[in-house]
């Protein structure tokens, strides 16, 4: 076994920093963003938070490691905010509370790695010294801080999330704008994530028994089949529906 900076490291990377100590990095990182996000009702399972409303809408978090170069661990940081209606056309019965991800989401963001100022932004995490544990944590932790209660404010709220999306599309357009005039790209002036607002508005209608509109809605959509969501939120509307007719 290979002695690298006095610790013990493993076959696979001789000469670097060893796994181990590449792990604890991680772990250490880990530790740090689990402390605020437990606080605020998170649970994480492997590397995984998750938090759900009582009605099943939901937040994810997810840190999807990639490839890296010896004595370095790499990773992004994924977030979604999942809709329970949603969820159900993904999971049936089974419980997503184990296995939702971002990609399951309605809002979907991928964090930037470096701050407004940085010349070229990267969405990348890269972890190779306590100093990168430190620095990575804190800009995972401020965007938190600053982003949580917004993303909480949408749970369950329809009209919440579409007026997010009417105030990304309006920000998206000033910055474009801004963009244009200026010849060069500004970090920190773009919306945080995309949304799928098509879905967000067939299940508000769905929630109000409007089959019509959830029929008008879903008529465009490539997948319209039995399984489909478009499927999926025309039966919640037909059961609004005839419990509104009870």
């Amino acid at each position: 076994m290979e002695i690298t900076n006095g610790v013990p490291g493993c076959e696979a990377c001789p000469g670097t920093v060893p796994c181990r100590l590449v792990n604890a990095l991680l772990r250490r990182f880990v530790e740090l963003i689990e402390a605020d996000l437990a606080a605020v009702g998170f649970a994480r399972r492997g590397p995984v938070f998750r938090y759900f409303d009582p009605e099943g809408n939901g937040i994810v978090l997810d840190i999807q490691r990639t490839t890296a170069l010896w004595g370095e661990v790499e990773f992004f940081i994924n977030v979604g905010v999942l809709l329970a209606p949603h969820l159900r056309y993904y999971f049936g019965e089974d419980d997503p509370r184990r296995d939702a991800m971002p990609h399951h989401g309605v809002w979907r963001h991928r964090l930037m790695a470096t701050g407004d100022t940085a010349a070229l932004p990267d969405h990348k995490f890269s972890l190779s010294m306590e100093a990168d544990v430190e620095r990575a944590a804190t800009i995972v932790r401020a965007w938190l801080a600053q982003n949580m209660p917004r993303m909480k404010s949408w749970l369950g709220d329809f009209d919440a999330m579409l007026a997010a999306v009417e105030e990304d599309r309006q920000r998206s357009a000033r910055a474009r704008a801004e963009q244009l005039a200026s010849g060069r790209w500004k970090a920190g002036r773009w919306p945080d994530g995309t949304w799928n607002d098509g879905i967000i508005r067939a299940y508000a209608h769905a929630e109000r028994g409007d089959v019509d509109a959830v029929a008008a809605e879903t008529a465009g959509w490539h997948d319209s089949g039995p399984d489909s969501p478009a499927a999926g939120a025309l039966a919640i509307a037909n059961q609004r529906l005839a419990e509104r007719q009870e």
